[in-house]
């Protein structure tokens, strides 16, 4: 009879332990936007609030941070502004993607592929010679 309690809670912990690693927040993230007058970008959010765009043609830009708003219709909306000027606003409520090139005025609507976790690559720390530090 012990037994057959003890197994049951430990099936019920791993099963409540693996419900909350699927709710966990991802650490760093990738989709691809597909936007008029550009080709498909792929958008990298990292911890720390820094999202990467990058596209064909050795074309990469960063941002840091994010800043939130509403539309005119109350929508959430959180906005990242590139350093060469361009910005992607995103509908926080559904995932709705805008863009707007550095020099234009209006936004244009992008197709969104979906999230997926992206790996962090761990980098050896090196002392100012380039040997390897403990």
């Amino acid at each position: 009879m012990f037994r057959t309690i003890a197994t049951g809670c430990l099936l019920a912990c791993a099963a409540f332990a693996a419900q909350a690693n699927e709710n966990a927040p991802k650490l760093n993230t990738e989709f691809q936007i597909t936007c008029p007058g550009r080709p498909t970008m792929t958008v990298t959010e990292a911890q720390y609030g820094l999202t990467t765009i990058m596209w064909p043609g050795d074309h990469f830009q960063i941002a840091a941070g994010n800043q939130h708003s509403k539309t005119g219709n109350g929508d959430k909306v959180s906005i990242v502004l590139f350093r060469n000027g361009d910005q992607m606003v995103v509908n926080t409520s559904d995932e709705d993607v805008f863009f707007s090139y550095v020099g234009e005025q209006k936004l244009v609507p992008c197709s969104r592929s979906s999230e997926r976790e992206n790996s962090a690559v761990e980098l050896q720390r090196t002392d100012a010679s380039g040997k390897l530090a403990s």
